[in-house]
């Protein structure tokens, strides 16, 4: 009867009245709760969300200060700040020799009773905050100690064990926000990133056309004349207009040319560079030709046709040269075949330079074929060049083309190119480009 009396005893029994200590545990995590509650709210600004933290961290240890601190390769750098160390946001400390550094190291919580005496602590850096003790906790991003929560105090001994599980408690609540704000941060330096990098192309696109309209409008183009030599005599048979432009700008002849094609101002500035060149014509000897370099998009337009009309066919030569693909050769094939039958010629510009030029010989049937510099600058010393040429220069044979070599710059060049049978050339061992 005694041992029902016990077991009625016992389930009736009350539970165990809480504890002060009990009370004091459940208002804390109440406050830590709330306090990560608050830092959530923060919104989806990094800086924000950091600066909650640091706030909320000094509060709930009735701290003098506090610091998030962030691993940049060897330092930490403070990256929010309140209290005593809010002047200190920026600043950059060695991870070695620091307590900070430590607690990463160890990934724990640790606490400093007296910076004076302590040899974990960066000593000459603490007494520039102005504190005396401080606890410091480790904080994880993607399973990874990347910085530490710190408060800190004027006065040595200032932390209790409480205030130890308190700051372990509210780092491990605020993972989740700093896993945020390091990602929108990330992202938003990406995104300025791209943004400036943006800007910056918007304003180098705006300079470039800008650069383009002044010359254009200005007439600052001119034309350099390179001569053709015969390589049988030496005679100059022929020369080509180079466009030159303001050397002010410092930009070769390539990129105009290029940023011309990006504002879709290539046939103007074309036009531009032609019509300057063909102002020499009458200043060469009768028995000499004028090349004109232009694209296949230049050669179809009726500007074109209608400036060279105007000056003595038989002495024009159309370079053809490709900025971009030739997406029609029937119809590019008509407008040259339309301007071979008044007597001008065309030249296929860049050969063996890559396939397009190749298929341009193919293709449009020119009058001149001119082999590119890459062929000539080893001819004398790499026999498949000389194998190569030997077959271009019977292929322009086989189809009553002529042969010009671009690019001769040694006299091992020259004596080379005559002995393979290459009646034409043109580079800077035969003659410089000069402006009139």
């Amino acid at each position: 009867m005694a041992r029902n009396n016990k077991l009625i005893s016992l389930s009736s029994a009350r539970p165990p009245v809480p504890t002060m200590a009990d009370e004091d545990a459940v208002a804390l995590l109440t406050r830590i709760v709330s306090a990560q509650s608050e830092i959530a709210a923060a919104g989806p600004d990094p800086q924000d969300v950091v600066d909650a933290i640091t706030y909320r961290a000094q509060e709930l240890t009735r701290s003098a200060g506090a610091v998030l601190e962030i691993r940049d390769g060897e330092n930490m750098r403070y990256w929010s700040a309140s209290g005593i160390a809010g002047n200190q946001v920026g600043l950059m400390l060695p991870v070695k020799g620091s307590l900070s550094g430590r607690c990463l190291e160890e990934g724990r919580v640790m606490r400093c009773d007296d910076s004076e005496t302590d040899p974990r602590v960066n000593r000459e850096a603490c007494r520039n905050v102005g504190l005396r003790s401080m606890l410091v906790a480790p904080l994880y991003f993607r399973r990874q100690a990347v910085g530490v929560l710190k408060v800190v105090s004027t006065t040595p001994g200032a932390y209790s064990d409480t205030d130890q599980r308190t700051l372990d408690q509210l780092s491990t609540l605020v993972a989740a926000s700093l896993y945020k704000a390091i990602e929108h941060a990330q992202m938003r330096a990406a995104l300025e990133q791209r943004k400036g990098q943006g800007d910056r192309d918007r304003q180098q696109s705006r300079e470039g056309r800008e650069r383009l309209e002044a010359v254009l409008e200005g007439a600052q183009l001119t034309a350099a004349l390179q001569p053709i030599v015969r390589l049988a005599d030496g005679a100059i048979v022929g020369y080509e207009a180079l466009a030159r432009f303001p050397v002010e700008y410092d930009l070769s002849t390539g990129r105009w040319f290029e940023e011309a094609a990006r504002h879709g101002m290539s046939i103007q500035l074309e036009l531009a560079a032609a019509r300057v060149a063909l102002d020499q014509l009458e200043r060469l000897p009768a028995d000499a030709y004028l090349a004109i370099n232009v694209s296949p998009e230049t050669v179809c337009s009726d500007e074109l046709k209608s400036m060279i009309q105007a000056h003595d066919m038989r002495r024009l030569v159309l370079e053809i040269t490709e900025h971009t693909p030739v997406e029609d050769y029937e119809r590019l094939n008509a407008c040259l075949s339309a301007l071979q039958a008044l007597g001008l010629r065309i030249a296929v510009d860049d050969t063996g330079a890559g396939f397009s030029s190749l298929r341009h010989v193919l293709r449009l049937a020119p009058d001149i074929i001119k082999l590119d510099f890459t062929l000539v600058r080893e001819v004398d010393l790499r026999p498949r060049m000389q194998a190569l040429i030997a077959a271009l220069l019977a292929f322009a044979r086989g189809t009553q083309a002529e042969l010009v070599a671009e690019g001769v710059e040694t006299a091992e060049q020259l004596d080379t190119l005559k002995k393979l049978g290459v009646p034409y050339a043109q580079g800077y061992h035969l003659g410089h480009p000069q402006v009139p």
